[in-house]
């Protein structure tokens, strides 16, 4: 069913629901226009269309089939009840939750709610805005384990040239002509190494050995490191508590920090403010499954922001993507938010940006926070 299809059938569900009908041409209507999109679980990024008017939702060869391994077979039931909707556990092994209420019984649902089996939420929505965020997401994560998968076997190419090429210098007598072109080719050989070994990073998804990282001090010794490049035309202002510790990688943080702030220089050719902030946060389960994070908890907000000159809606929804840069050639990868997005979600955070033609842009981070450190 495409997209134009579905905004021909009829009115919102959000408009509709409510009252008890009998007619049963009124729940097929109901039901063509819900989603359940999947944002946190084995399952993220996917969308499962509710096209009739009993679905069972679980694992396996359910209606709504999942992938998690705390989903029962058949989990629950969702129907169309009139122009309203029923949520029923079928006493599953973990429960069903609506919005962290645990379900007893029947419980109505609306466009918007949180249902969570599991390790698995699920959004029960109409085709809207969070439909497209989770499928560009999962976009970003495909195109980051290919590029990951191709730097493999670009790497291992990459070593049996290197070695070749030591091999080579080994036997050539000092002060060639040939000798000198050897070395040049080690230089080129490097250089490629050393993209190779981004690439890698970009695709690697497993968790590293993270620890309490202070954020403030990282802040002020990216900003110092990165003061002279931004130049005198740029002004910085740090607001950072100095109480908020998150959990992660010094190095990659300190790498996500510095490609933004070369990204808010790149921005503002003539001058402008950088605005690095931070605050704790608390989501619930709900607000964390909206934000694409994993679990509900105490997070820490990280904005980065420029004043210069903004990105149009097109640009802006290809920021994430691999190689998409609108530097000149030679100027940049288009590696630097790629590898971003890749070292945040694999924190256990989330980004976002925001944008528009000479309005600046906001990057926001949430990172779990190190509670009690």
């Amino acid at each position: 069913m495409s997209m134009r299809d579905d905004d021909e059938r009829t009115t919102d569900v959000t408009a509709v629901v409510g009252p008890v009908v009998e007619p049963e041409a009124t729940a097929r209507t109901a039901s063509v226009q819900a989603r359940l999109v999947c944002v946190a679980g084995a399952d993220l990024g996917r969308t499962f269309r509710i096209e009739k008017g009993s679905t069972i939702l679980g694992r396996g060869i359910a209606d709504v089939a999942l992938h998690a391994k705390d989903v029962s077979r058949k989990h629950a039931r969702l129907q169309v009840l009139g122009e309203g909707f029923v949520l029923e556990d079928l006493e599953s092994a973990n429960g069903t939750f609506v919005n962290g209420i645990e379900v007893e019984g029947k419980t109505t649902v609306r466009i918007g709610d949180r249902i969570q089996l599991g390790s698995t939420i699920l959004v029960f929505a109409h085709h809207d805005e969070l439909e497209d965020r989770m499928h560009q997401l999962q976009r970003l994560e495909a195109m980051a384990a290919l590029a990951g998968g191709m730097a493999h076997d670009f790497n291992n190419a990459l070593a049996v040239i290197v070695g070749t090429l030591d091999l080579m210098e080994l036997r050539l007598p000092p002060q060639t002509e040939l000798r000198d072109m050897v070395n040049e080719m080690k230089t080129a050989a490097s250089s490629a190494t050393s993209l190779a070994r981004r690439l890698l990073r970009l695709g690697r998804t497993e968790p590293l050995d993270f620890e309490p990282v202070a954020l403030a001090p990282l802040v002020q010794r990216t900003v110092a490191m990165m003061r002279r490049q931004l130049g005198a035309r740029i002004s910085i202002v740090v607001d950072v508590p100095i109480e908020l510790v998150v959990l992660g990688s010094q190095e990659e943080l300190h790498q996500v920090l510095m490609n933004l702030v070369i990204n808010a220089r790149d921005a503002m050719p003539d001058g402008g403010t950088l605005r690095i902030e931070a605050c704790a946060v608390t989501f619930d389960r709900g607000q964390a499954a909206t934000h694409h994070l994993p679990s509900k908890g105490e997070y820490v907000e990280v904005q980065v922001v420029d004043t210069g000159i903004g990105m149009d809606e097109r640009t802006l929804a290809r920021a994430f993507e691999p190689f998409f840069t609108t530097k000149p050639p030679g100027e940049g990868t288009g590696l630097g938010l790629a590898m971003i997005h890749s070292i945040v979600r694999r924190h256990g955070g989330a980004i976002v940006a925001e944008s528009s033609p000479r309005a600046g842009t906001t990057f926001r981070i949430w990172l779990p926070r190190s509670v009690g450190t």
